[in-house]
């Protein structure tokens, strides 16, 4: 994973009530802590990543994954994270760079997919390639 590019909100309202703002984030789900992510391809390859997350604000996760970090944001229910990866091919290639994820999982199940894009020719896929990986997440213990 790379350094992804997030955005920040600007409160227009400063003077909201403290109430209001307190039952909004209680019913907004969040993660925090270590997890495991695991992503398995098509083929049922695996391969795991540690995430350690923490929030960010309101329906926002900041992650660090690998020697990675960005934002994962809550919409319509689910997370979402965009990335640009390196790819581990199965030769023990490993390319940097050479793809995007659109990563979407469960507040709830913690269940999720990783729709993967080529950005450049890799692993014997060329540029343009598409793969959907399904991915899960587990609280480290």
């Amino acid at each position: 994973m790379a350094v992804i590019r997030g955005f920040a909100a600007t409160a227009v309202f400063a003077g909201l009530a403290v109430g209001a703002a307190g039952t909004a984030w209680a019913e907004t789900p969040t993660m925090s802590g270590d997890y495991t992510e695991t992503s398995t391809s098509p083929s049922g390859r695996g391969v795991t990543t540690d995430w350690s997350v923490s929030t960010c604000g309101d329906g926002c996760l900041w992650i660090k994954a690998g020697a990675g970090s960005g934002q994962a944001h809550l919409i319509d229910g689910q997370w979402v994270m965009d990335t640009m990866n390196s790819l581990s091919c199965p030769d023990s290639a490993f390319v940097l760079y050479a793809a995007s994820s659109h990563i979407t999982w469960d507040p709830n199940t913690l269940e999720g997919t990783s729709e993967i894009t080529y950005n450049i020719g890799a692993c014997g896929h060329p540029p343009g390639y598409h793969q959907t990986n399904k991915i899960s997440l587990k609280k480290a213990s």
